[in-house]
């Protein structure tokens, strides 16, 4: 017997079980762009930062700008 070919494209379609794993899929792949994009988001922040202390130091004419100096500690304290 020959299939009809409302039966084979019946056959065909995705079942609610691959549509459920394709979409978790791609939350997935979504869910790590996005960590991604945090990430790089939270070091551009920090570069941004230090070149803007680093330019706020120059613009104050400092010759000292690039070493690193420790805080003095306050008094009396050990």
């Amino acid at each position: 017997m020959s299939q009809g070919r409302w039966e084979r494209d019946e056959y065909l379609e995705p079942n609610d079980a691959e549509l459920e794993a394709a979409a978790r899929v791609k939350k997935l792949v979504v869910l790590g762009i996005m960590a991604a994009l945090v990430v790089v988001a939270v070091l551009l922040v920090n570069r941004l930062r230090d070149v803007s202390e680093l330019q706020d130091c120059l613009m104050m004419h400092a010759t000292n700008c690039g070493d690193p100096a420790d805080q003095p500690a306050p008094i009396g304290a050990r």
